[in-house]
């Protein structure tokens, strides 16, 4: 019997990778996404898609998990400060989310994989891993089979630093010192769809090797050039302020998180193997704007 599989937030990095992951092993893919451009770049990749304003009535996901056997959820709001967008954290991180399981819940899938963040249990009072973690929460009280993913971070949550080294800046809060093993999100996806249904409730995961924030910093410098510039955490901790006084909470809270990864120790089980300074040689670095 052919499997189905919805993934949701399909048309992003990982969505679309793990798309493609699961079409390769025979499955029968239903997307959802949340953006128009996404909704473009589905077409031709699959004809069960589904398209959902974050904002809008749950009503509209009503029988979206119907005939599904798993569901894989990337869905979630981007933390790049360059990607300004009106749904809060709370529309694209939970909400959605808590409308996704509902259906899950009535429609008794037999898994339920959601891709969070780490930080989501240890760093819940900042705006993006609380968010991720009431859904978490959910998750684990609904009474299905459930995996949640804690990647570390991906590369190409790195892509602001690369923007900011063209701009001839690379900033660093903190002493540079903490460590982090970011991912690579197509290995990430290969690991998911490889071992879907032996994986376990959590697992905090991350790329084969472990670096500083200032060594990933120099590799960004020596392939880009830029200045690195080390940001005290009080001056980091004031700058995210600033946009909520002026009705940028979105950005401020983006802010926020960027501080307290960048000046936190990150570091998951180690899965895949593209590392980092591969990564930077083999993308489109004019492509990053």
């Amino acid at each position: 019997m052919i499997k189905s599989i919805l993934i949701a937030g399909a048309s992003g990095a990982l969505g679309f990778k793990l798309l493609k992951d699961f079409q390769s092993q025979g499955f029968k893919i239903r997307a959802l996404t949340h953006s128009e451009d996404g909704l473009e770049k589905l077409k031709g990749e699959v004809d069960d898609i589904h398209y959902l304003d974050a904002s809008e009535d749950k009503g509209k996901l009503e029988g979206i998990t119907r005939d599904m056997d798993y569901i894989v959820s990337a869905l979630g709001k981007s933390i790049s400060l360059f990607h300004p967008d009106s749904d809060t954290f709370y529309e694209s991180n939970y909400k959605a989310n808590s409308h996704l399981l509902q259906e899950a819940k009535k429609h008794k899938v037999k898994k339920f994989i959601y891709v969070s963040m780490m930080g989501a249990d240890t760093a819940s009072e900042y705006k993006i891993p609380g968010t991720h973690r009431k859904t978490e929460n959910d998750i684990q009280n609904s009474g299905l089979n459930y995996s949640i993913i804690r990647p570390v971070g991906f590369y190409s949550g790195l892509h602001d630093l690369i923007i900011m080294a063209k701009k001839k800046v690379i900033p660093l809060v903190g002493d540079g010192k903490a460590k982090t093993n970011s991912i690579f999100h197509g290995d990430l996806a290969n690991f998911i769809s490889d071992n879907f249904i032996g994986l376990p409730e959590i697992l905090e995961i991350g790329g084969p090797k472990i670096h500083t924030r200032e060594e990933m910093a120099v590799m960004i410098h020596e392939k880009i050039g830029g200045k690195i510039i080390k940001v005290p955490e009080s001056i980091a901790k004031t700058g995210s302020e600033v946009p909520k006084l002026f009705a940028k909470e979105n950005l401020g809270h983006k802010l926020d998180y960027f501080s307290y990864i960048m000046s936190n120790d990150m570091i998951g089980q180690s899965r895949g193997s593209l590392t980092f300074k591969d990564y930077l040689n083999q993308i489109d670095l004019e492509n990053i704007e």
